[in-house]
């Protein structure tokens, strides 16, 4: 396993690659050039420009960064998993943001301030299923903290976004609550890197040297 600590999501983001690349194993399958379990801990999350050197335009991150917690401008959100994620969180009947924000007591913290983002009966054999599958939070020492649980993440071509777009979701939780943001936590079962990007990797890999 993989242990990463940073002060901002793009520095987690380098972080991660480069420990990917140097201290990942090969998978023994044809689709991942390395597959590690992964926790990462963000000490200062902030939402702020994504590095230069990551493979997506800013405007596509910024209108992310938005959505996901207000749901704006839907058409223009070019990562599917995002409107899914939203969804999930904020629909309603029994919004599970509603839900996560009432467990929020500093006087009082329980383990049900989550969000469960896999539905049996629709998600079971599907192009996009969340690979994020929990957000959890709590209040520690008077601030919110966040921990997002995935089963799956692309090191080089996801992560980061994933990242940002639940770090906006932090400081909309907080700002709800009336806390400070915490430390920011994400767990990645298989956080990866994959063969058809191994052009790229590498010149990623070559601005790191």
């Amino acid at each position: 396993m993989i242990q990463i600590s940073s002060t901002s999501a793009n520095e987690a983001w380098i972080k991660t690659f480069q420990a990917l690349l140097e201290q990942g194993h090969d998978t023994a399958n044809e689709k991942y050039l390395r597959d590690e379990v992964v926790l990462i801990e963000v000490t200062n999350p902030e939402v702020t420009p994504a590095d230069e050197r990551f493979p997506m335009p800013q405007q596509d991150i910024d209108v992310i960064n938005r959505y996901i917690y207000s749901g704006e401008n839907e058409e223009n959100v070019v990562h599917e998993w995002t409107k899914l994620y939203y969804h999930r969180a904020f629909d309603e009947p029994n919004s599970q943001i509603e839900f996560l924000i009432n467990n929020l007591n500093p006087d009082r913290p329980v383990g049900e301030a989550q969000i469960s983002m896999w539905d049996k009966n629709i998600d079971q054999g599907q192009k996009v299923a969340p690979c994020t599958q929990i957000i959890w939070a709590r209040i520690k020492h008077g601030k919110l903290e966040l921990h997002v649980h995935a089963n799956s993440s692309d090191a080089y071509k996801k992560l980061l976004m994933n990242m940002l777009e639940f770090i906006s979701l932090q400081y909309y939780i907080a700002e709800r609550v009336g806390v400070p943001v915490g430390k920011y936590y994400h767990f990645l079962d298989s956080c990866h890197l994959h063969f058809k990007d191994q052009e790229a990797i590498q010149q990623l890999a070559e601005t790191l040297a």
